[in-house]
């Protein structure tokens, strides 16, 4: 039997139908939300700990660990690495969930390969990588120690790439460009800090915008690397007396090397650990620590930079010491030993995890559209909801949540008083030359000071671990590339120093002119390093004494 509808019947049915079609167009037209990254609860690393994102590999998705950051290529360390125990009684990748190799097709001990990856349940097929399968580092004192973590690279100048017949996705531009699952091929990231419990934010196709405080500085980036002018280094205190004889300390970039008043170019790296700076500016930071208090004291490293690629204004981003507070741990050293990560060199320098734990970087990769952005990031009382915030294509600059950097670190420092304010602790040790500095928990006569063991305290020097056998890679890498240089892309040409291993700072490796030094803590004697693989040289990072 059919029903007559009366005409107030038949409004309100058509008023309904297109409230619908209005609902469904809009949605339609929505801007898609940026994916966001997952992050392991554990930290890792004998020299951190730091963050590492978790995604799953090939047809067995297999759950792993990345330090993401890098250019072009993925780099994957396989789990053949666990049956080599004559350079570890112990596995140290098997924290980060190693691949296994049935899962990935590898094509050498180290190779160029491709795989589906999948990132918080998105599978990316045919995902560009660098599978390792052998090899070890080798470290002062003799020491061989399985590598642990691989590297995620989050884009390029492309959204593919092919190589010796080899074509892959990079994961940031099929996501946008293929699947159109976000709105745009950027990413925003603060990798935060295991030791104090704050946990990675990583977006692909936006950024969490309760992770930017303050001015932001947008640059050009190169497609391969992330660079900026830093201008300065400098000492300071953001509430209560200073730890030292002074307030603030600049000038401490250019201190014995005049060359460097005017500042100098430097890379943001964040899949490589350390402060890449020059050997003088490591030397008169270290030349001010250690000093126990200064580690929950309000007192930080401040780096100035460039803002926005103009000489009208800087940026400064401030590094309190509560996160430069580093231990060496086992297998690297007997005992757990506290060290400043700065690595002196007279190549180019970078700025790794260390410093971008207290900065929050992103960066559009659309052609016509590059640059990339640096602000400062907030400590451990950081908003616990996330704000996610997409970003448009065509972005050069993002908004930042203008959130109070004292206060997210207010409750988590004590402020020195001015009875407290004494200057160097006299039972640190060190050279102030060199500031090759140990710390024993036992020796220090700070009570508020860090438990050696756990979250040592502050010791400087230059860090002797952490360096990827991947970064060594390349050379091998580069070297049959480069007769296939003239059939690459002017994008590819332009980026040859960094996309084997998906890290800026390798550029600078390939460049320099002679191997540096480096110190572990404890002992004055300098050691080379790293050196490039010669023919029938094992794929490994060589530390050896200097003659």
């Amino acid at each position: 039997m059919v029903t007559k509808m009366s005409f107030s019947q038949m409004r309100r049915g058509r008023s309904g139908i297109t409230f619908l079609l209005f609902a469904l167009l809009d949605f339609g037209s929505a801007d898609t939300l940026p994916l966001t990254m997952r992050w392991s609860t554990k930290g890792f690393g004998p020299d951190g700990p730091w963050n590492a994102v978790l995604v799953e590999l090939g047809s067995a998705r297999e759950e792993i660990a990345l330090y993401p950051g890098g250019w072009w290529t993925s780099y994957i360390i396989l789990s053949s690495y666990c049956s080599n125990l004559t350079t570890s009684l112990y596995c140290y990748a098997d924290d980060a969930d190693i691949s296994q190799t049935n899962a990935i097709p590898v094509y050498g001990k180290a190779h160029r390969s491709i795989d589906t990856m999948s990132i918080s349940g998105t599978d990316i097929p045919n995902t560009n990588l660098i599978t390792v399968e052998d090899g070890y580092q080798t470290y002062p004192g003799g020491k061989n120690y399985p590598l642990e973590v691989g590297t995620l690279a989050l884009g390029a100048q492309g959204t593919n790439q092919t190589f010796g017949g080899i074509g892959g996705n990079i994961v940031t531009g099929w996501l946008w460009d293929v699947l159109k699952g976000i709105e745009s091929y950027t990413y925003g990231m603060h990798i935060g800090s295991s030791s104090l419990s704050i946990p990675g934010s990583l977006m692909l196709g936006g950024y969490d915008q309760s992770r930017v405080l303050g001015d932001v500085s947008a640059q050009p980036h190169t497609g391969s690397s992330a660079p900026i002018n830093l201008l300065d280094v400098s000492l300071g205190v953001a509430a209560g007396s200073s730890p030292w004889n002074f307030s603030s300390k600049e000038g401490l970039l250019s201190q014995g090397n005049s060359s460097l008043l005017g500042g100098t170019t430097i890379i943001a790296a964040p899949v490589d650990p350390y402060l890449y700076l020059p050997q003088s500016s490591c030397d008169a930071i270290a030349a001010e620590l250690p000093y126990q208090r200064i580690i929950t004291s309000p007192s930080y490293l401040a780096f100035t930079f460039t803002k926005d690629s103009t000489n009208t204004q800087n940026l400064t981003i401030k590094v309190p010491f509560a996160l430069l507070n580093l231990t060496l741990d086992a297998p690297l050293v007997d005992r757990p030993m506290a060290y400043f990560p700065c690595y002196g060199t007279g190549g180019i320098y970078a700025l790794g995890r260390a410093f971008l734990q207290a900065a929050f970087i992103g960066a559009n990769m659309k052609i016509g559209a590059t640059n990339w952005f640096l602000a400062q990031a907030p400590g451990p009382g950081y908003a616990r909801i996330a704000s996610e915030t997409i970003l448009a294509e065509d972005a050069t600059t993002l908004v930042s949540s203008h959130n109070s950097w004292e206060a997210s670190w207010s409750a988590y420092w004590t402020p020195l008083t001015s009875n407290g304010a004494t200057g160097k602790n006299s039972t640190d040790s060190g050279n102030p030359a060199t500031g090759a500095t140990t710390s024993k928990a036992s020796e220090s006569s700070d009570s508020e000071g860090l438990s050696l063991g756990t979250k040592a305290g502050v010791g400087a020097g230059c860090g002797a671990a952490g360096l990827f056998l991947v970064i060594l890679l390349v050379f091998w890498l580069v070297r049959r590339r480069r007769r296939q240089q003239q059939k690459w892309s002017p994008a590819q040409q332009a980026s040859m120093g960094h996309m084997s291993n998906g890290s800026s700072v390798q550029y600078s490796y390939t460049n320099r002119a002679k191997p540096h030094e480096i110190m572990e803590l404890g002992d004055n004697q300098p050691y080379q390093g790293p050196f490039e693989m010669g023919p029938g040289k094992t794929f490994s990072i060589d530390y050896q004494k200097q003659l």
